[in-house]
């Protein structure tokens, strides 16, 4: 998989989480944004639960 299709795959789950917790759209993109800038510079191919991991 490469680092589009991790962003695509995940993405929505992400953003709507984010929403949830923040209840305010451009924050909750800031923050979604911050995640997988995270998320992709961790090394997310060696992560066996992608969702799990990446949600926490």
């Amino acid at each position: 998989m490469t680092d589009r299709e991790f962003f695509e795959r995940y993405n929505k789950n992400v953003y709507r989480t984010c929403y949830y917790m923040l209840r305010n759209a451009s924050d909750a993109e800031d923050v979604c944004q911050e995640v997988f800038i995270k998320a992709l510079a961790s090394g997310w191919e060696r992560v066996e639960y992608l969702k799990t991991w990446l949600m926490r």
